[in-house]
């Protein structure tokens, strides 16, 4: 064989090899996805459509406002408020992230008159009715969880990571396991494929649009499929801007209460 051929190959081989061991941590992937918050529940101020479509093609439209801000990176508050449908103007979502614990999480609904604690034995309830749960709004499945980088492979043009997370608080967690595609030139993620505790598909969520505002990226268009049900959730955000000023008293029982 050619000893110059060699020569390349080796240093094709040697090449190769380092930049397989330059790829990231998976608790540093992870930790990067969950600190660039594409998701804008972590330091925005967000307007959002979300369409929820079923087995027969029905749909129902809602709408809402968010803010949230970071108050111990990356953990965050935030504030979600419906104006739509009818049914649900006024209705709101309060969220606090916590580093050891469980999260707080309360809903309020204008005809209660007041709000209630969504307790951790209720996250894989589903949010609002949409294919999306309390457990995907606060995820602790992966800050939280054992992950493990799995390969690589590119979603269209973009070269990505798959990190799998394994869940360590599996008592309130409806997920055995958590596949995800991310970005590896900016950290969002691509394509999130969830499974049961039987290792069943359960949902997928794909990104269909990614906006840089700002100098951060937001996943300003997604859809959730859940399989089991054979509905999904598409999740458009109508506008989005960085902010992480909002006033921290916004954040509390007593402001999610008013009308």
């Amino acid at each position: 064989m050619n000893p110059i051929f060699i020569a390349a190959l080796s240093l094709a081989l040697v090449a190769g090899s380092a930049a397989r061991a330059a790829a990231p941590a998976a608790s540093e992937i992870i930790g990067k996805v969950l600190d660039a918050d594409p998701w804008g529940l972590a330091g925005a101020e967000v307007d959002a459509r979300v369409i929820k479509r079923d087995k027969r093609n029905s749909t129902e439209e809602l709408a809402f406002h968010a803010i949230s801000r970071k108050y111990a990176p990356p953990l965050a508050k935030s504030l979600v408020r419906f104006s739509a449908p009818a049914d649900l103007a006024g209705s709101g979502f309060l969220q606090t992230q916590k580093d050891k614990g469980d999260d707080e999480r309360y809903l309020y609904l204008p005809e209660l008159k007041r709000a209630r604690r969504i307790a951790g034995s209720l996250r894989a309830n589903a949010f609002m009715g949409t294919d999306f749960s309390f457990a995907d709004m606060d995820r602790r499945d992966l800050r939280d969880g054992a992950s493990t980088v799995k390969g690589e492979e590119k979603i269209g043009k973009y070269a990505c990571w798959i990190v799998e997370t394994t869940p360590l608080k599996k008592g309130d967690s409806e997920y055995g396991r958590i596949v995800m595609w991310v970005r590896e030139d900016n950290f969002v993620p691509l394509r999130m494929q969830m499974f049961d505790k039987a290792q069943v598909l359960l949902k997928t969520l794909t990104t269909e649009e990614v906006r840089r505002v700002g100098g951060t990226w937001f996943i300003t268009r997604s859809k959730m499929v859940n399989h089991r049900e054979q509905h999904q959730t598409e999740l458009t955000l109508t506008k989005v801007q960085p902010k992480n000023d909002v006033p921290e008293d916004q954040f509390t029982v007593r402001n999610l209460e008013k009308q």
